[in-house]
């Protein structure tokens, strides 16, 4: 059996470092051959279990090619679809029709290097596709003609939310969401949101979680008279990290005799931003110590919890699915404080850290730090936070069952792949008009 799984970059850099905990679910499997196809290779790549193969013929494009698939979608009956419901949704602008040709202009494309490599290599029987973006679409034109016998999809976060991008528009996604043999989302409120925005049939729906390693051994905490806040994320507004910023102002000004150490794990555009807002805002605070020390390895991550003590991890986004931090934190028993947005609430509660509002200001977090720091059932919360990680997100289990269905979907005779109704599959209906 022949699976290809399309990825962002992984194993190139940077991101989908959490594509590591799954990747060698894949290797154990003796009944299929499995190949690495990313979007991105730039840089050495990670090291990969034996086993998976890494074909970077998916990355490679040359200034020609790009202007002719260009030409191409400009004229086709996808592009034209999509300005149809650019219009209906009142979303059209400048930027919204380029996004739209460039993506039809990539799924053509992708969909063409995906023939290539099937004619090199043969039909790929599941074609997996990490992002449920212009690689997933361009899997389905490629199904069409015979290069690909099914495809699936997760959806993430970044690949979900219409808020997270520029005018809420994610590109061609309603053409192509009754498409895939399934979809895989994280959480049940993301299966409602996929169905309430995009109109996805149900029944090709499944909620699979991601998971995490349990961890060798728990976190310990601060010693009294010391806290050590820890966050984790990229540097983008959408995580909201100076609100984090004023809520340790706050509880530091509240608890002048409490030692404070804040840790950002984490690289982006907006670090330096942060850096000088922490700078102007913490510095003249007598017990705040701030730390940045940028993108590190999963596998560093993951050692750092247990190597240096760790109160509770922050997290503050507008946007997330089911973070994958905050899984790895808790694992090590580390509480966790983040809003109720996404999926967060199937991971978080006050019974393991503090459950936030969807949009806490600098004093809901600050609040919730003190509690989960000071307040009687600390120690309970640290165990509860393991709990819930090896109940529902451990990794052995999630992606041991979530690969082999996905093999299982590959064998022969399995049911025929979705086709896209009349018109090819343009399912706007009342999605379009929410």
């Amino acid at each position: 059996m022949n699976i290809a799984i399309l990825t962002n970059a992984y194993p190139y850099l940077p991101g989908e470092q959490f594509i590591e905990d799954e990747i060698g679910y894949w290797a154990a499997q003796t009944d299929a051959s499995v190949t690495l196809l990313p979007a991105l290779a730039a840089g050495a790549p990670r090291p990969v279990p034996a086993g998976i193969a890494v074909d970077p013929c998916m990355a490679h494009s040359i200034r020609f090619a790009r202007l002719w698939f260009a030409l191409l979608a400009l004229g086709s009956a996808l592009f034209r679809r999509e300005l149809g419901y650019l219009w209906r949704a009142r979303k059209t602008h400048p930027h919204t029709v380029a996004r739209a040709l460039l993506h039809t202009s990539k799924v053509f494309e992708q969909a063409a290097q995906l023939r290539r490599y099937a004619r090199a290599h043969g039909r790929i029987d599941v074609a997996y596709c990490y992002w449920n973006e212009t690689q997933a679409y361009a899997a389905v034109l490629a199904r069409k003609s015979g290069a690909v016998r099914k495809v699936v999809s997760r959806a993430h976060g970044y690949d979900l939310y219409e808020a997270r991008r520029r005018h809420g528009y994610m590109p061609l996604k309603r053409q192509f969401i009754a498409c895939y043999d399934a979809i895989f989302v994280l959480s049940g409120e993301a299966r409602s949101y996929l169905r309430q925005t995009y109109g996805a049939p149900p029944e090709n729906i499944r909620v699979c979680p991601l998971g995490v390693p349990l961890a060798a051994a728990l976190a310990r905490p601060s010693q009294a008279g010391h806290l050590h806040v820890v966050s984790v994320s990229f540097c983008l507004p959408v995580k909201r990290l100076d609100k984090i910023v004023d809520a340790i102002g706050l509880l530091a000004r509240h608890h002048p005799g409490v030692g404070m150490t804040w840790t950002h794990i984490g690289n982006g555009p907006l670090l330096q931003e942060i850096q000088s807002l922490a700078l102007a805002k913490l510095a003249s605070l007598g017990n705040v110590v701030c730390s940045f020390p940028g993108e590190l390895p999963n596998h560093a991550v993951k050692a750092y919890y247990l190597n240096v003590p760790v109160d509770m991890l922050v997290n503050a986004s507008e946007s997330e699915g089911v973070p994958v931090s905050i899984m790895e934190a808790m694992s090590a028993g580390v509480p966790a404080i983040a809003p109720d947005v996404g999926g967060i609430s199937s991971l978080v509660s006050d019974r393991c850290g503090a459950l936030l509002g969807p949009c806490p200001d600098a004093r809901e977090i600050a609040g919730a730090m003190e509690r989960v720091a000071f307040a009687d059932g600390r120690d309970e919360r640290r165990t509860q936070a393991r709990r819930v990680i090896e109940a529902r997100f451990d990794a052995a289990r999630n992606y041991r069952d979530f690969v082999a269905g996905i093999v299982a979907m590959g064998a022969p005779g399995d049911r025929q792949p979705a086709q896209p109704p009349a018109r090819a599959a343009y399912r706007i209906g009342q999605a379009a008009r929410r």
